[in-house]
């Protein structure tokens, strides 16, 4: 009598400390089940951080492990599912056998959400208001509507698709940047990165989407921040290091740039000594902005489930890393 094959191992990497809304639960897992049935029934599953369980499996979800030694560690391994959306702390350091795979699209309804009210907040002057407030001056500020204004958005993933969406519905002109121009549903005109120069002076509103990489890091650097009207209110639920934050911080303090809101930091937690804390007109987002905690690992699962049974079925994945671009 032939042997049954044994089923494919999935080993779930979380870190042990993970809170609530990120952590990958056995009841999420069922859950997720039920809404894809007929998947997860075709592999094991396990928890935990035992080097005998990660020795034997061949699929990886989540990120809690050393990417230096997983080949060592994970002979077995042919596949790793992140559910974050940036793969940067990953990507460097794995050995590119692997298959890596993110979570791209999950911060979208979310995300865009709060790039439009930010928008809207510096649109409206609120983060004027703050800082009157705070030394109890009556400033009035008066501003106009945000229909019809023009946003640059950096960036035409998933996150910036999803601003586009919100914006659009607010008739704003939206100018997109992305590596090669091409155009892109949602966007009423894209232009390439090394364009970015003719477009930032139209800009409104500049919303800032993209991953790090090695073609991002201070891509907006502070030839181009110079080139924003003062008008210009800055959004960024990218990555911090794709901006020099130096610059935007120096036109904030003259008063020659709207304000901004900025969702993310290098480093983070943001150090309570950072200067950024009391820099006028600039709103500190804890890295909150673009996750919804109610369903974040729900709609992460649903793209392994989708991906799983890909895999099984030896098609093609979605959302697959190219290590040379890093994303």
């Amino acid at each position: 009598m032939a042997k049954k094959a044994s089923r494919p191992l999935v080993y779930v990497a979380d870190k042990p400390d993970t809170g609530p809304a990120h952590a990958i639960t056995r009841e999420k897992i069922k859950a997720a089940a039920k809404r894809h049935p007929g998947v997860f029934d075709k592999v094991d599953i396990v928890w935990g951080l035992k080097p005998k369980d990660l020795a034997e499996a061949e699929i990886v979800l989540g990120v809690a492990f050393d990417p230096l030694t997983l080949r060592k560690d994970a002979p077995k391994l042919k596949w790793i599912q992140s559910l974050n959306a940036g793969v940067e702390k990953l990507a460097p350091k794995m050995d590119r056998s692997f298959t890596l795979t993110n979570a791209s699209g999950l911060h979208g309804p979310k995300g865009g959400e709060f790039a439009l009210a930010s928008m809207m907040i510096l649109n409206n002057a609120v983060q004027f208001f703050v800082g009157s407030q705070r030394k109890r001056e009556w400033k009035p500020v008066f501003t106009t509507p945000i229909e019809g204004k023009t946003v640059v958005i950096a960036g035409t993933g998933g996150l910036g698709q999803a601003t586009a969406r919100q914006a659009k519905k607010h008739k704003m002109t939206i100018i997109g940047v992305n590596t090669t121009g091409k155009k892109v549903p949602g966007f009423d005109r894209v232009v390439k990165a090394k364009d970015m120069a003719k477009v930032f002076p139209k800009a409104d509103f500049l919303v800032v989407t993209l991953p790090i990489t090695k073609g991002t890091e201070n891509l907006i650097d502070r030839s181009l921040i110079n080139r924003l009207p003062n008008h210009c209110g800055v959004v960024n639920i990218g990555r911090a290091r794709v901006m020099d934050y130096g610059a935007m911080v120096d036109r904030l303090r003259s008063g020659t740039l709207a304000g901004a809101v900025c969702d993310v930091f290098d480093p983070e937690p943001l150090p309570a000594d950072s200067p950024l804390w009391d820099v006028p007109n600039l709103i500190v987002s804890p890295h909150a902005g673009v996750d919804d905690g109610s369903v974040y690992v729900d709609r992460g699962l649903d793209i392994f489930a989708d991906n799983l049974k890909r895999y099984l079925s030896g098609r093609k994945l979605r959302n697959v890393i190219d290590y040379d671009a890093g994303y």
